[in-house]
């Protein structure tokens, strides 16, 4: 059995830099990004701290569907990240069970594979993703898309 955590929330947005200035003002939460992901079609802001993704779709044919979802259902929770320790040992957990990735991808160290809203996940899209330390997955794609790493360290040694 595959034992994984919750990592972050996705949540489908209209315009990530607003909802970025919105989240920060109500909640607190801060943000790498928000940054361009040519290859998912996304545009994505990563948690510093606070455990949610904020992400807007850049054209009709991202490849999670959230131009679909947000004209269907629009703004909201659009899925989980979970991380594990295995991703190998994941990947093949979820193929017996009869799950495939609708998409799978790399950030340096960071793995993720997303799983479309299906019954089996009771309509929920689920991230599975593996990276060495807590924040991995932000930092890592935050990195790859720019952010300089001087801010990183400022972040990680103010706690």
């Amino acid at each position: 059995m595959v034992k994984a955590e919750l990592n972050r929330v996705a949540v489908r947005v209209k315009d990530t830099k607003q909802a970025v200035k919105d989240f920060e003002s109500l909640f607190g939460m801060t943000f790498y990004g928000p940054y361009e992901d040519e290859h998912m079609g996304l545009c994505v802001a990563l948690p510093k701290k606070g455990g949610v993704e904020l992400m807007s779709p850049m054209h009709d044919h991202d490849a999670i569907g959230a131009y679909q979802a947000l004209q269907e259902k629009g703004e909201g929770v659009s899925g989980i990240a979970l991380r594990v320790s295995d991703f190998e040992e994941a990947k093949a957990h979820f193929k017996a069970m009869g799950l495939e990735p609708m998409v799978e991808f790399n950030h340096g160290d960071f793995k993720e594979m997303i799983f479309p809203p299906q019954p089996a996940t009771h309509g929920l899209e689920i991230a599975v993703n593996e990276f060495p330390d807590a924040n991995g997955a932000a930092i890592q794609c935050a990195l790859d898309m720019g952010v300089d790493w001087k801010d990183v360290c400022d972040w990680k040694d103010a706690d």
